[in-house]
């Protein structure tokens, strides 16, 4: 595996790093969901799947996955590979319009983007302690 190296785009980080970026995302994601900033709410919850499976890829890479954080998350909304229940977070987050919707309804906010987030950088997690 190569070591850090601030040039490339995905070596720049060790894997632990990555989740621990992701980790950071995640807390973005929940706050602005909690306050009903959709727009950044969804763009963080993107970005923290998209970090945690950097983390993957740092030691298994995989072209299929592409470069960026949402080529990432549409790259697992379709990956056989993985369990159905991280493709189908994967394909929430994918579908997910970063617009707020049009009627907000009373009650608490809506936390499923974090959510699905979160699942896909647990399975990262345990991807990377199972090998």
């Amino acid at each position: 595996m190569p070591g850090p190296d601030p040039a490339h785009w995905l070596h720049r980080l060790t894997a632990e790093e990555w989740l621990a970026a992701a980790a950071t995302e995640l807390t973005h994601a929940e706050a602005a969901l909690t306050r009903r900033a959709f727009r950044p709410g969804v763009t963080h919850a993107r970005r923290a799947a998209g970090m945690a499976w950097n983390a993957v890829l740092v030691v298994h890479p995989d072209e299929r996955a592409g470069r960026s954080y949402m080529e990432h998350v549409v790259a697992l909304s379709s990956d056989a590979t993985v369990p159905d229940q991280i493709r189908a977070a994967a394909q929430r987050l994918r579908d997910t319009p970063a617009a707020p919707p049009e009627l907000v309804t009373l009650g608490k906010p809506d936390l499923g983007p974090a959510h699905d987030a979160r699942a896909i950088a647990d399975y990262a997690r345990q991807r990377l302690t199972l090998n």
